[in-house]
């Protein structure tokens, strides 16, 4: 081969070495410009990830706090709850195992609106149930009310029917007791000895009163002599009262015609001839009609 030809097919040869070269040094800085927006896109594919996480995260804790700040009022929305806990739950194993920016994203903006509706029901639940405990609030403060009025005007009526029944009460005053003895079987002399006394004289007045009715009216009276035995002419039901469910034995009866004007009342307990007086305090009840007792005074013998 001439020299000439040699040259020719040494600068060829050089020529597509260049071009190889030239080539090669091309795709490697562009497989290296590849390699850069791989990185980057993976980057930003793992900054979309955490941001969708983060979002997940961020829509979990806030419906776990307003359903705990709601308590029994959430129960009420449990199938709503379980909703948003499966949404969020399919997104993390989307995030876990699966890229598609779309599809992720609308199931973060369905879960965000699922949410956002939630919110606004336990609101609006939130509200009725206020609405009704304040409402029940009222009702109970005005039945109180009614319970303290009507216990008012009963106690009124009760304090009223009091006033009246004691109004309507015969009452007594100046009631006193003295034993007596008779000089010449005639005149009557008053005594503190008990050997000497044949007789215990009752003096009281009757009050005026226009509410009672007028009319006869019993009175009875027990004398409890110093042993505290009553002294009575019999133990039959024919010497005894009713006073609050008790049956009492009296000493003696006395009836007053009463015109509803204050009248002056005496009885006399006689003892029998057999009878001795003992020294000591003799104490004289005096009980109305009805049982109710009405005087109570006591004299002393020695």
């Amino acid at each position: 081969m001439s020299e000439e030809k040699k040259q020719k097919t040494a600068a060829w040869i050089y020529a597509v070495i260049a071009i190889l070269t030239a080539a090669l040094i091309g795709l490697l800085i562009w497989m290296s410009s590849l390699k850069g927006d791989l990185t980057a896109l993976q980057e930003e594919k793992e900054i979309q990830r955490a941001d969708f996480q983060a979002e997940v995260d961020s829509l979990l804790r806030v419906h776990n706090e307003l359903k705990e700040s709601y308590g029994e009022l959430s129960m009420e929305l449990a199938e709503k709850d379980s909703i948003i806990q499966a949404d969020a739950d399919e997104i993390k194993k989307l995030l876990d195992s699966q890229w598609d920016y779309n599809r992720i994203k609308k199931k973060v903006t369905a879960l965000q609106a699922i949410s956002q509706k939630y919110v606004k029901q336990m609101d609006s639940l939130y509200t009725v149930n206020r609405e009704l405990v304040a409402e029940n609030e009222r009702i109970r403060e005005e039945y109180q009310g009614e319970v303290r009025k009507n216990n008012n005007l009963t106690r009124q009526a009760e304090e009223l029917t009091g006033k009246v029944n004691m109004a309507s009460t015969l009452k007594i005053y100046n009631f006193r007791a003295n034993a007596v003895r008779f000089k010449g079987g005639r005149t009557e002399t008053e005594t503190d000895k008990a050997a000497k006394a044949e007789r215990i004289k009752i003096d009281f007045t009757l009050a005026q009163n226009d509410l009672v009715e007028a009319g006869t009216k019993v009175f009875y009276i027990r004398i409890a002599d110093p042993t505290k035995a009553i002294i009575s002419k019999g133990k039959g039901d024919e010497y005894a009262f009713e006073s609050n469910g008790e049956t009492l034995q009296y000493t003696e009866k006395v009836r007053v015609n009463y015109d509803n004007k204050e009248a002056a009342v005496r009885a006399y307990y006689i003892k029998p001839s057999e009878f001795e007086m003992m020294p000591g305090y003799y104490f004289i009840d005096v009980y109305e009609q009805g049982g109710k007792l009405v005087g109570q005074t006591s004299l002393e013998l020695r």
